[in-house]
C-alpha cells in the first residue's frame, strides 16, 4: 500500500484547488499552487498532517495558483519551483489578465513583493528530488505557456494537472499568451498516452482519472 498523501484545499474566489503531496512513511511533502489567503490554512494543514514541506510547486503562473507562494515559501523557507516560460506571470501576475499590479491592489488587496531568489527553474522530464516522491514535470503549454503537469506512479498513478486538464473539460486558451493549438498537443503528447487509472487532481473542481476523460470528454475525444 503506497503511503502517499494527496491533500486538497479551495482556496479563495477562483476556488483553486491547491494539493499537499507528501509521504505518510518519511513526513516530507510539496504544496502545489498555493492560491489566495493560502499560507494560514496551507500551513496548518501541513501541522495536521505532520508533513514537512520542503518546496511550493507550481504548475502555472496564473494568479489563482501562485498567489500565496510568497507567503509560503517566506514563512517556511522553501524553494518556489515554477517553469521559465511563466516566469512572466510571477515578475506581474496581472499581465496573465490583462491588467496592472494597481488594478489588483486597488480590487482585490493584493500587494505582490514576490521573494524571486527563492524562484527555481524546472523543466520537462525532470524527475523533482524535492520529498524523494518522484515527481516528473512534463512542460503542457497552451493554458500558459509555462504550464506543467507532475505525475508520480507509486502504487497509484497520478497527475497534478493544474489548469490542463479538467472533469469534463480543459483549461481556457484565451487569457495572455494562450494558445488552443499548443493545449491540444500537450493533450496529446502527455494525456493520452497515460494509462486508464492515472488519478487526474486538477486545478480546479472535482478529481477524474484519465480513463474518464478519454471516454467522456469532448476535448479529449476529438483529439
Amino acid at each position: 500500500m503506497s503511503a502517499r498523501v494527496v491533500d486538497r484545499l479551495v482556496l479563495g474566489m477562483w476556488q483553486a484547488n491547491c494539493f499537499i503531496v507528501g509521504d505518510r512513511e518519511s513526513g516530507r511533502a510539496v504544496v502545489v499552487d498555493p492560491g489566495q489567503d493560502g499560507a494560514d490554512p496551507v500551513i496548518a494543514r501541513l501541522d495536521a498532517l505532520g508533513l514537512t514541506c520542503e518546496a511550493v510547486l507550481l504548475t502555472h503562473g496564473h494568479l489563482d495558483h501562485l498567489w500565496s507562494a510568497p507567503q509560503v515559501a517566506e514563512r517556511l523557507d522553501l524553494p518556489v519551483l515554477l517553469h521559465p516560460d511563466d516566469r512572466w506571470l510571477w515578475d506581474d501576475p496581472a499581465a496573465g489578465i490583462g491588467a496592472s499590479l494597481a488594478n489588483l491592489e486597488a480590487q482585490f488587496g493584493l500587494r505582490w513583493e514576490p521573494p524571486t531568489e527563492r524562484l527555481e527553474d524546472i523543466k520537462d522530464g525532470q524527475v523533482l528530488g524535492v520529498a524523494d516522491l518522484g515527481l516528473m514535470v512534463r512542460h503542457t503549454p497552451g493554458h500558459t505557456p509555462g504550464s506543467c503537469v507532475f505525475l508520480a506512479d507509486d502504487g497509484e498513478a497520478i497527475m497534478v494537472a493544474g489548469d490542463l486538464l479538467f472533469a469534463g473539460s480543459v483549461g481556457r486558451t484565451d487569457f495572455p499568451r494562450g494558445s488552443m493549438a499548443q493545449q491540444n498537443d500537450s493533450l496529446r503528447r502527455v494525456v493520452l498516452p497515460l494509462a486508464d487509472e492515472t488519478v487526474v487532481h486538477p486545478g480546479h473542481g472535482p478529481d477524474t482519472t484519465v480513463g474518464t476523460e478519454r471516454a467522456t470528454n469532448p476535448f479529449l475525444r476529438a483529439l
